[in-house]
């Protein structure tokens, strides 16, 4: 018996070696069709045709023992029910042929059988789990069927049902091992024809060569390059380079000489020229144990990165033009502003005054033109670099109105604005590029629209959960264009109309420059037009979304304790919702009202309103009338009555000096202005206290004890810093180079040095760095703010200058508002830092206006005194209370002296703790007292003992 059951798993083996590749499916293959299932069935049914005839009879067995219920099983696995009914019919056949007769109850069981195993093994996921259940049931369900229909013994039962779950469990494995092998066959054929795909379509091309008999003799070359310079992969595999016919003499005893290093184990490069094509070489050794098998060698065109070396080259030198080319633009632009503004200051008549005004304009207009070709050449070269900063949409769209509305209003223009609730007022974008954007797009309307209405609607397109996108259409009622000018729309240099009698000036860079910065940021511009009926252009664009900003008080009271109340009269509900959001950020208690009618009612009955803000666009009675009938029935106890509009008209310019109406506000409005605006109306008119340092606002006079050190070739541009400065600041000293501002550094202390980066001699950046290290050398090591001051507006020139120990960053030319402001930020913070500004005018004051006498006093001062404190803990360690005492009486003397107030007032809280005993409290304002009187000591001592 052994031996028949080797030969039937024998059979079985062999047959499933043969067949089974044309029935492993590949795991992501599609489930076989109906037909080729029963297709399955069919072969391994005459596998169990085949194993009927080498049946094993076993003593005292009524049926003989075969393994073609095995072959089932196969059928079943690959075939489902399908095939298993189909395997069961061609054995059913067979066994018909073969013994002229059927056993229909054999039969009936073995069909139920069948097709309940091939559903088994249909539903069954896992490998190893439908084999043996599988198996199990078929087994058991037909064996045991046989047996309750009296046609087996039990005990045969076992023994057949024993014998075959084995062997079927064997076939299991061999099968397994078939089907992965096969599919890894599979994949390796698909790497191999990816690989050579790969290789066939690669830019350059790959080879490899070996060294036989002395020749070297190509196995392997591909790639697109290969076809470019004239060759194909039979012209050299199995060939040496001297049967290459491609290859002239010299240039394969050139080959000859690269390929023995190659040989020898040394990587090789090399650059050479076929069919006109730069060629890099590389060549590989592949070793084993230390010797080399195999070259493999790898060649790229570099033709295109010579091109592309040749162009970075030209773009360089073309941005350094361009660099000096700004530079010396800006220079004498510089020069021109400036002389104008200080004209503006002096004794003109009105005519003179209206000369200087358009210079100024026309000196900008030449100014936007450089910037223009400067942006557009920064975006060519792919170096605009975005902000990513958060922001207030409703302070670039104040911006756009102030710059907007002057033009509009020359030429009778409605400029109104329309923003959705649901924008959100928060965002983090860049800014800058925004209102760049829209301001170019705004300006190119107002050219081209000689009467009519301006708008600029703002809607939210889509809100997601890190990013907000808008649209923002600015829609005139202009000229319009044809759908031939808005197809030439967007090309550089183009206009709508390039005739030479053409009526609207500009170069045509605007609007490129605002496509290509949109694109740039992620957004799109579409534009719709119709000649002789307006435009409309739409920007959409994405922003990553902000959190509010909450209150600008710290104290999270905006107002004081009590919430203001105000009523908002508008019927424009997005309008009403944008600023009723605002104003409850403020902690303002809003009433709203739509109409005249419903605030005539909300007043007559009793409603007390701090303040009462009116849109000048209410139809029926017109804003006027209404401020004007508020004013008379409160007889003059009435709420502080504001006007807000989002038409920016000349119209409104005049309503707001009526003399009832207290503001006219613009809208949009950001919430920093909004709540400026509010704030200084609420605290004037005595209703509200507000929290410290609101509402006052920077001035130049801030400035007035500044010393200032501007280092500066050019004689016109010194003469333009001075003049700007010489009414802000107490002092300018003049440095002609860096090397000269080095000197007066070293002599003098100021509180801000202005910097030009390119002089003769020494330069700005040298100049930094000397006074940066001369500062580290000396006593007093305070660093003086330093400022960049140029007309070098290229990318990267503001990172350089704060990289080498700069503070800050002001392009030319420059209006006197941004110098007095970058002034005022760094010498403010500077004072920050000292923690204790001293209150020299007061004193000087005292000593009947003799500056000198206090410098005196304050050089003594840092003198005499510069150890106190240190001299006072000594006397308080030693135990000599008396000695500390005097030594804390006179440090808050002399501190009075100098104006130290914040000093003064310490020391004298710490003689009183002194005076309890109480050395806890005494030791805690000891160390405030240090801290405020070392910061003097740096800030004012060099300062002191040089004046």
């Amino acid at each position: 018996m052994p031996k028949d059951l080797i030969l039937n798993f024998a059979i079985l083996s062999v047959y499933l070696f043969f067949v089974s590749p044309f029935f492993i499916r590949e795991e992501n293959q599609a489930k076989p069709t109906f037909v080729k299932r029963v297709y399955i069935g069919g072969i391994f049914g005459l596998l169990g045709v085949i194993l009927m005839f080498f049946g094993i009879q076993i003593q005292g067995a009524e049926v003989p023992l075969n393994l073609r219920g095995i072959a089932l099983m196969l059928a079943a696995f690959f075939g489902g029910p399908a095939g298993a009914l189909a395997e069961l019919i061609v054995v059913y056949i067979g066994r018909f042929i073969k013994d002229g007769s059927m056993n229909w109850v054999q039969a009936a069981i073995g069909i139920t059988a069948a097709y309940a195993t091939g559903y088994l093994f249909f539903r069954i996921r896992s490998y190893w789990l439908k084999w043996p259940v599988g198996a199990l049931f078929l087994l058991i369900y037909y064996y045991g069927a046989l047996c309750l229909a009296g046609q087996m013994k039990f005990d045969t039962i076992l023994l057949y049902i024993l014998i075959q779950l084995i062997y079927s469990q064997l076939i299991a494995c061999f099968l397994y091992y078939l089907i992965r092998n096969h599919r890894y066959k599979t994949k390796m054929i698909q790497t191999e024809r990816d690989m050579s795909y790969l290789l066939r379509m690669q830019p350059g091309f790959t080879f490899r060569f070996r060294k036989k008999n002395g020749l070297f003799v190509y196995s392997l070359i591909d790639g697109q390059l290969l076809k470019r310079v004239g060759g194909k992969p039979n012209d050299f595999i199995g060939k040496s380079i001297d049967d290459v016919r491609i290859f002239p003499k010299d240039f394969a005893a050139f080959l000859k000489v690269q390929y023995e290093k190659a040989w020898q184990g040394e990587k090789i490069t090399y650059e050479t020229t076929m069919m006109d094509i730069n060629i890099l070489v590389t060549l590989h050794p592949i070793k084993n144990q230390g010797a080399v098998v195999d070259v493999i060698g790898s060649a790229v065109d570099t033709s295109d990165i010579m091109k592309r070396k040749a162009a970075d080259e030209s773009n360089k030198a073309k941005s350094q033009f361009l660099a000096h080319m700004s530079h010396e633009i800006r220079t004498p632009i510089n020069a021109i502003i400036g002389l104008n503004y200080i004209l503006q200051q002096s004794n003109l008549n009105p005519k003179q005054l209206e000369y200087v005004d358009k210079s100024i304009t026309a000196a900008k207009s030449l100014l936007n033109l450089v910037n223009d070709v400067l942006d557009l050449s920064k975006i060519e070269a792919n170096k605009i670099v975005l902000e990513s900063t958060r922001f207030d949409l409703y302070e670039v769209l104040r911006n756009i109105s102030n710059l907007i509305s002057y033009k509009a209003n020359e030429t009778g223009l409605r400029f109104h604005f329309d923003i959705h609730h649901d924008v959100p007022q928060m965002l983090t974008g860049d800014p800058f590029r925004l209102q760049q954007v829209l301001l170019n797009i705004t300006n190119n309307a107002v050219k081209f629209t000689p009467k009519g209405e301006l708008s600029i609607a703002v809607n939210l397109v889509a809100q997601e959960e890190r990013t907000t996108t808008l649209s923002f259409g600015i829609r005139d009622t202009g000229i319009g264009m044809s759908e031939e000018q808005v197809s030439n729309l967007f090309l550089e240099f183009t206009q709508a109309d390039m005739t030479t009698t053409r009526k609207f000036g500009g170069t045509g860079l605007g609007l490129v420059i605002s496509k290509k910065l949109t694109e740039t940021m992620g957004g799109s511009i579409a534009v719709e037009s119709k000649l002789g009926a307006g435009s409309l252009f739409t920007v959409t664009l994405p922003f990553q979304s902000a959190l509010p900003s909450g209150k600008p008080s710290e104290d999270g009271k905006v107002y004081g304790k009590k919430k203001p109340r105000l009523l908002f009269v508008c019927e424009d509900n997005e309008m009403r919702s944008v600023l009723e959001n605002q104003l409850e950020q403020l902690e303002f208690k809003v009433q709203t009202s739509s109409d005249a009618d419903e605030t005539r009612k909300l007043l007559l009955a009793g409603n007390a309103y701090d303040l009462i803000l009116i849109d000048w666009k209410l139809s029926g009675l017109c804003a006027t009338k209404l401020a004007e009938e508020i004013i008379r029935d409160f007889d003059g106890k009435s709420p502080s009555v504001l006007f807000i509009s989002a038409y920016h008209e000349a119209e409104y310019e005049a309503a707001g000096q009526l003399p009832y109406i207290s503001k006219a506000l613009l809208y949009p409005i950001s919430q920093s202005q909004l709540y400026n605006e509010l704030g200084e109306l609420l605290h004037r008119d005595g209703v509200y206290n507000l929290p410290d340092g609101g509402m006052k606002p920077i001035q130049p006079t801030d400035l007035k004890d500044a010393v200032i050190l501007l280092v500066e070739d050019n004689e016109i541009n010194q003469l333009v810093a001075k003049e700007l400065l010489r009414e802000a600041v107490r002092h300018v000293d003049v440095a002609s180079n860096g090397e000269e501002a080095v000197k007066l550094a070293g002599l003098k202390v100021y509180d801000a040095i202005l910097m030009d980066l390119q002089m003769p001699v020494m330069d700005g950046y040298e100049a930094t760095k000397a006074i940066r290290a001369q500062e580290r050398a000396q006593e007093f090591g305070d660093e003086v703010p330093i400022i960049a001051m140029t007309a070098d507006v290229m990318k990267g020139v503001e990172d350089q200058v704060l990289s080498i120990g700069m503070n800050g960053y002001l392009t030319k030319p420059f209006d006197p508002v941004d110098l007095y402001n970058v002034l005022l930020r760094f010498c403010q913070n500077k004072e920050k830092e000292a923690g204790d500004k001293l209150d020299s005018e007061g004193v000087i004051t005292r000593l009947g206006g003799n500056s000198a006498l206090y410098n005196r006093i304050l050089a003594l001062f840092i003198t005499n005194h510069s150890e106190a404190i240190a001299q006072i803990l000594q006397a308080v360690h030693e135990g000599d209370l008396n000695k500390a005492k005097r030594l804390v009486h006179t440090l808050k003397g002399v501190a009075f002296d100098i104006g130290a107030n914040s000093l003064a007032v310490v020391m004298e809280k710490s003689q009183m703790a002194l005076l309890r005993g109480d050395r806890e409290e005494f030791n805690l304002l000891m160390q405030q007292a240090d801290e405020k009187h070392q910061a003097i000591i740096r800030t004012y001592g060099r300062k002191a003992a040089n004046e």
